[in-house]
């Protein structure tokens, strides 16, 4: 009798108990909407620093306070005023910054008498900032410029410039913001000028994305390895630019020939001490692969480890922006994409009009009928490997200062378009990279007109797609018998 009591009893609380932690949950959960407020109710906030970096959770607005001849003006103040206020000072080399938390328009003002002392079209700026992507968030503001046509969608109508300086976003600071407005203070409204900026601005990505895939195409010809850490030496270019221009006071020009010099160097000790070893041990192709994953996120954080999370810029002035037809652009991007497409067509005529060239091209094509015929294979592939990790360098140095900064991830972010653009234009062959990377560059800027900026690069993918269910071997790729 005692025993049937008992299991009566805790068959009862076996359902109980249950219930009754149910119960309490549920009114727990309820409660916590009503007892935690929202993290919007938070008062808005500025706060003035001596630089900023945009995350999750804060926006930038800042600048650097030149006058007419680009000399920085020192100790003058700077107003913030809108949706916060704030007020600080602008530094020795001119910098001022405002970390902010909230959305929406930011007016930033100098005093009238430090604007007709130095000869500025402008006292005051107005930027908007959107909570949405606080993480690609930074208004540069700028005084040198005359007042923009009224009526403009946020995008700095007094100040002529604000542009997205996310780490590798595909924005620029003469570009498309990220919300993917035109810069240079259009009205939103007139799709066709926006229409020619997009266009514009993919073709300049599109140059910065073929100059890094040629180089990669090139190494996947020479040895059949995709190379996971290429994206790195991307990296690597653009943080030595920053160490020589920034550490070392090197001229720009002088720091992009560094780090150029340092990228080659890494090919070869690469090629020397990793690849060239394993392809002697006759380790195939997709451990090589995982090596470079291994190696990509080794060199990853070393990055971080010695430059930190932040974006760091190249050169601290800001270009003065032109016209240039039915788009705006300054001429630090003019004079990079020209740059890309000297490098491009020299590596080209290299390719088709050299010895070697011939010699690498026949090496692509099959290696073991090339060794054969007298080439020496193993030189090169040491010679490609050295010409690939330069380009991916320069590539870098022309990344960041057409985006404006460059941070530990930027090549990281870009591997998968480099993969896209190469897959698209044909595994092995250089012109074809050159072809894919204009494609996705050109298709990814152009559909941020239709969709969310952020999700343009899906709309490239879905190209890459597309292409490859026609013609799985790419634009220039070679179609091989299988079985």
């Amino acid at each position: 009798m005692t025993a049937i009591v008992f299991l009566q009893w805790h068959k009862r609380w076996c359902i109980a108990v249950p219930c009754i932690v149910f119960a309490a949950l549920s009114a727990f959960c309820a409660f916590l909407p009503a007892a935690a407020p929202p993290a919007y109710a938070a008062s808005s906030t500025a706060k003035a620093v001596a630089s900023c970096n945009p995350t999750a959770s804060n926006g930038c607005v800042n600048g650097i306070l030149q006058d007419a001849g680009k000399s920085p003006i020192a100790g003058a103040t700077v107003t913030l005023s809108g949706v916060a206020s704030g007020t600080t000072t602008t530094a020795a080399d001119g910098t001022w910054a405002f970390s902010v938390t909230d959305d929406g328009d930011y007016t930033v003002t100098i005093d009238d008498a430090v604007a007709q002392q130095h000869g500025l079209a402008s006292s005051s700026a107005t930027v908007a900032i959107k909570k949405s992507s606080f993480d690609k968030q930074r208004a540069v503001v700028r005084f040198d410029q005359a007042t923009a046509a009224a009526g403009s969608s946020g995008s700095g109508n007094a100040s002529g410039l604000a542009s997205g300086a996310s780490g590798a976003s595909g924005s620029n600071s003469s570009g498309t913001t990220s919300s993917g407005s035109a810069s240079g203070s259009r009205p939103s409204s007139n799709i066709g000028m926006r229409i020619w900026q997009q266009l514009y601005s993919g073709i300049i990505f599109g140059l910065m994305l073929g100059l890094m895939s040629v180089g990669m195409n090139l190494v996947y010809g020479t040895t059949g390895l995709q190379s996971f850490s290429h994206g790195e030496q991307v990296t690597l270019g653009g943080l030595m630019a920053y160490v020589g221009t920034q550490l070392l006071h090197m001229p720009v020009v002088v720091s992009a020939v560094f780090a150029i010099a340092i990228g080659a160097l890494t090919g070869l000790i690469q090629n020397e001490i990793v690849w060239s070893p394993l392809r002697r041990r006759h380790v195939g192709t997709m451990q090589q692969m995982i090596v470079t994953i291994g190696l990509s996120m080794a060199l990853q954080y070393t990055f971080q480890f010695f430059f930190g999370g932040n974006v760091i810029g190249i050169v601290k002035s800001v270009p003065a922006s032109f016209q240039l037809g039915p788009v705006t652009t300054n001429m630090p991007t003019v004079v990079s994409a020209l740059i890309a497409i000297a490098v491009i067509v020299g590596v080209t005529v290299f390719l088709y009009r050299t010895r070697f060239g011939r010699a690498t091209r026949a090496v692509c094509d099959n290696p073991a009928l090339a060794a054969a015929s007298g080439i020496n294979v193993d030189h090169v592939v040491r010679i490609v490997w050295i010409l690939s990790c330069a380009m991916a360098a320069l590539s870098g140095v022309l990344l960041g200062i057409y985006l404006n900064g460059i941070s530990w991830n930027t090549g990281a972010t870009l591997i998968l378009l480099m993969f896209a653009a190469v897959t698209l234009g044909g595994l092995g062959t250089a012109n074809g990279a050159l072809v894919g990377s204009l494609v996705i560059g050109i298709v990814a800027d152009m559909s941020s007109l239709v969709i969310p900026n952020d999700m343009r690069y899906a709309s490239a993918l879905a190209i890459l797609i597309i292409v490859l269910l026609v013609r799985p071997q790419g634009i220039f790729g070679k179609q091989q018998r299988v079985g």
